[in-house]
């Protein structure tokens, strides 16, 4: 028998690919938003779950806040994480890593692709969404067709903290 994804990712504490599932079409509203508005960047989630393994991603949603940054702000806004102890992990801030990161949102396509920090108890997640089901451009306009079936916090932009 397979084991389906969502049960061994969510086992081996790897939980963000059923987080952007659960959440694509709001995931792809904002960062479509936030490029028509801003240009290329970054979209950052500040997700709250304390125990992602307990999180069954069938029925719970999870609390969670985002906010587009644009790129030519990315690395100041990397460097705030560090600042304000948002992120543990050690290297999170190497110069190195960051060209790579500037690399990646100067060069992928917004039409069809996301950069995705997701942030969550102190560690730092980074992901380049690809060869998505649903364009960024059309999550927006279902959001936007679909309005009232969001909760308030997705289709207004507020700042993260």
């Amino acid at each position: 028998m397979n084991t389906k994804d969502c049960v061994w990712q969510g086992l081996l504490g790897y939980w963000q690919n059923l987080f952007i599932h659960q959440n694509m079409l709001a995931l792809g509203y904002r960062a479509w938003h936030g490029y028509i508005s801003q240009g290329r960047g970054l979209l950052a989630c500040r997700v709250a779950i304390a125990h992602p393994h307990t999180v069954d991603w069938s029925v719970e949603t999870v609390p969670f806040s985002m906010q587009f940054i644009a790129q030519a702000a990315v690395p100041e806004f990397l460097r705030s994480l560090a600042a304000e102890g948002r992120s543990i992990q050690p290297d999170f801030l190497d110069e190195a890593a960051i060209a790579r990161l500037m690399e990646a949102i100067a060069q992928h396509d917004p039409t069809q692709s996301i950069v995705l920090l997701i942030e969550n108890n102190g560690t730092v997640d980074i992901n380049l969404l690809q060869h998505l089901a649903i364009s960024p451009a059309d999550c927006h306009r279902q959001v936007e067709q679909r309005r009232a079936e969001f909760p308030p916090h997705i289709t207004a932009f507020y700042s993260m903290d």
